[in-house]
């Protein structure tokens, strides 16, 4: 979300603009290649239930059963034909495979399933169940049994009896193999075969150590500076981000991530780098290129810090200087004739003459309304602006931002991510209508949230593909409106783009399996949306 600036410097800024964006549509259109030969191959291998909607790989995740939530407490039998059940096994985490001896991926990962055992044993007691997939037609307890004896596997089996576990958990493809924590929690998942001892634990340190850690150590290790700064684009040949930018954007989603992690030494440090580098004449950049910070701040970038430093004083205590700080650049700097405003560049001396509707965070907006009430009207006013610009009944979206000028909202093409926020607003502030949420759920049926939209409800030319940050605001509105159909479709998106293999010193992180295409903003809201979800089960 890169903010706007005064006429004068246009034409750099838009130079700048365009490389990037060249750099994310080759890297959008490379990825949709990548995937598609994947997903193509998959579905002449495996076994499905459904026979539609395969040219998403999504289609073939579980359907009955998510991401960070409890699986159904599914029945199966035992070698003796005795009943078993998953609250047999609570007490301490578990895998389960999903498997057939006719499969030829189920004996891919079969074959591996020593050295599996073996690594597991690195992570703690837990269970390691197989249960077959036993239709009685091509495959019976005889089958398995004798399969496992030709493989010299010596561990029991269990076997679930006319596939009835299988389809309460909406499983469509085997192997299936779920990561489950102690209280029977999913916390990870493959559907397609491990065949790679790497891979395998890259699924076991999500379980052992959270989705949202794991990826929050990439970060840590590879995309921040020794002062705390988080920069923009990964570089794997470098094995580093250094040489890029700097955006208070991601330092400000950083801040919020350490606190539902609650590590205030990674608070402190990412709060050092906002006010030692980018915080300079009672100012906040909203980027710093070569150590180098904007003359030119950002109203959402500023509001969030503002909320994180609202959330560590109520957590921790010691911010109210930086509180009344903040107050005080924020009422300087993002108000303007009582409205809130997206940037102030304090070179030319000018305020900005719109407000884009993705920058008004209405709980911080809220919470400072009730400190000041300098910040009262202009909250009342943005909140007023915001629900006012809703595009239609048929695409319930809201315009890119108002033109204060004018008086009137842009009808400029909407980038998803940025719609997508302001949606996160909305439910935060509990005012988001059933029809978004209808929308949502309608798109993610029928293949997605693109990347970018006419305001007729169209996807732009180009823009046709997914985007990790995209549903990572989807799941975290998901979880927001305690609708868990939502957020599950949205966490597996995310997934598909996710990297496993450990053997990558980039394993964690969203991009391409060479590296490429991994950029701060997916990561840190990925990182967001899975704290946001993956709470310890009641």
């Amino acid at each position: 979300m890169k903010k706007a600036l005064p006429t004068s410097r246009v034409e750099k800024v838009l130079i700048m603009i365009l490389c990037i964006l060249t750099v994310f549509t080759a890297g959008g259109l490379l990825f949709l290649s990548h995937y598609f030969n994947k997903e193509e191959l998959l579905k002449s291998q495996r076994e499905s239930a459904d026979e539609t909607s395969l040219d998403d790989i999504t289609a073939i995740f579980p359907e009955y059963c998510n991401i960070n939530e409890r699986i159904p407490d599914i029945r199966f039998t035992d070698e003796s034909g005795d009943i078993v059940t998953m609250k047999d096994f609570q007490g301490k985490p578990a895998i389960i495979t999903f498997w057939a001896s006719w499969c030829p991926d189920c004996r891919k990962e079969l074959s591996h399933i020593r050295e599996f055992i073996n690594t597991s044993k690195n992570y703690g007691d837990l269970n390691y169940i197989l249960i077959n997939r036993t239709d009685n037609k091509k495959e019976t307890k005889e089958t398995a049994k004798k399969y496992l004896s030709q493989l010299g596997i010596t561990m029991n089996t269990y076997y679930d009896e006319g596939m009835t576990a299988y389809q309460e958990l909406g499983l469509h493809a085997i192997p299936t193999t779920l990561f489950l924590d102690e209280h029977g929690v999913i916390r990870s998942w493959s559907i397609k075969p491990i065949e790679k001892t790497s891979v395998f634990e890259g699924y076991l340190k999500d379980l052992a150590e959270g989705s949202g850690k794991v990826t929050g150590d990439f970060v840590l290790n590879h995309l921040m500076d020794d002062m705390g700064g988080i920069h923009t684009i990964y570089d794997p040949k470098a094995d580093s981000a250094i040489e890029s930018d700097v955006l208070s954007e991601t330092q400000g989603v950083m801040l919020e991530y350490a606190l539902l992690r609650k590590d205030q030494q990674l608070f402190e440090k990412i709060l050092s780098y906002i006010n030692g580098v980018m915080r300079v004449n009672g100012i906040t950049g909203w980027n710093v290129s070569n150590n180098k910070p904007s003359e030119v701040n950002s109203l959402l970038d500023d509001l969030r810090i503002m909320g994180a430093l609202l959330s560590a004083n109520n957590l921790w205590g010691g911010y109210d200087q930086l509180i009344t700080n903040y107050s005080e650049e924020i009422a300087k700097y993002g108000i303007h004739n009582r409205n809130y405003v997206d940037f102030y560049d304090s070179g030319y001396k000018k305020y900005a003459d719109r407000f884009t509707l993705c920058y008004g965070d209405l709980p911080v907006m809220s919470r400072l309304a009730v400190l000041d009430d300098r910040f009262t009207e202009p909250y009342e006013s943005a909140k007023k602006l915001i629900l006012g610009g809703k595009i239609s009944e048929g695409f319930p979206l809201y315009y890119s931002w108002y033109d204060y000028n004018k008086n009137s909202y842009a009808s400029d093409d909407l980038n998803t991510a940025e719609a997508m926020v302001t949606l996160l607003h909305l439910a935060e502030a509990g005012l988001l209508g059933d029809d978004s949420m209808a929308w949502l759920n309608m798109q993610m049926d029928a293949g997605g949230v693109k990347a970018r939209y006419k305001t007729d409800g169209t996807v732009v030319e180009g823009y046709n593909y997914d985007s990790t940050a995209v549903y990572a605001l989807i799941a975290m509105i998901g979880e927001i409106e305690g609708d868990s159909r939502l957020q599950g479709k949205a966490l597996k998106k995310m997934g598909k783009m996710r990297i496993m293999d450990t053997d990558y010193p980039y394993y964690g992180a969203f991009g391409m399996e060479d590296g490429s295409g991994i950029t701060s903003f997916d990561q840190v809201m990925a990182m967001l949306a899975y704290e946001y979800t993956g709470k310890p089960a009641d």
